[in-house]
């Protein structure tokens, strides 16, 4: 009976105070939306601001590498420093492609995969390469991942801080060290860093 008393008193503040009620119950559900759109619109604006970022970072990349043939810019999955090839998406490019960053040569393309491709790093390419009117060839890396090139003639007129390019003309460093003997001669390059590459460009065949 009680009870009956009770439901009869609660039904009689609900007719009583139905509109106080109801616009208490329409301000939180305002209030709760508010809060999800108010969510939806930050998550929204840290999507834009990452690809305004990543778009700005991309056409700074572009403007900055200087070189004249066909090239497709792309991004670097996964990058193990010192240790292993680059992986990239697999792309419009051919085994043997040599790939640059805004410093220099980053390396060849040495295997394509389903959905993606490898690029071995330079120090383990084996290139030809030239110093001045000299040639060499990239036998290895020191444990600074400076280039050991071997193969240079005594009778050269190569000197420290002469640079070193590819066969195709891209950039790879400068020579650090000159160390001509019968037991043991070569070259110490510092090429560049590849620490934190982010987008590297392919170059073409046939450009």
């Amino acid at each position: 009976m009680k009870d009956n008393y009770l439901i009869i008193f609660l039904l009689i503040i609900a007719i009583l105070f139905r509109g106080s009620i109801f616009n208490l119950l329409n301000n939180v559900a305002s209030y709760l939306i508010s809060k999800d759109e108010s969510l939806e619109v930050k998550v929204l604006n840290d999507k834009i601001n990452r690809l305004y970022n990543e778009y700005n970072s991309l056409l700074d990349f572009k403007n900055n590498i200087n070189i004249k043939e066909d090239y497709i810019i792309t991004n670097v999955l996964k990058n193990n420093y010192g240790f292993g090839n680059l992986i990239i998406p697999n792309g419009d490019f051919n085994l043997n492609n040599e790939v640059i960053n805004e410093e220099g040569l980053v390396g060849i393309i040495s295997k394509k995969n389903n959905k993606t491709a490898e690029i071995k790093k330079t120090y383990d390419t084996n290139l030809i390469v030239k110093i001045n009117n000299e040639t060499g060839k990239i036998y290895s890396k020191d444990e600074d991942l400076n280039l050991i090139i071997k193969d240079v003639s005594n009778y050269n007129n190569i000197s420290i801080n002469d640079e070193v390019f590819s066969i195709s003309g891209n950039y790879i460093g400068k020579v650090i060290k000159i160390q001509y003997d019968i037991l043991d001669n070569y070259l110490t390059v510092r090429t560049i860093d590849f620490n934190n590459l982010t987008y590297v460009a392919v170059i073409k065949d046939g450009a």
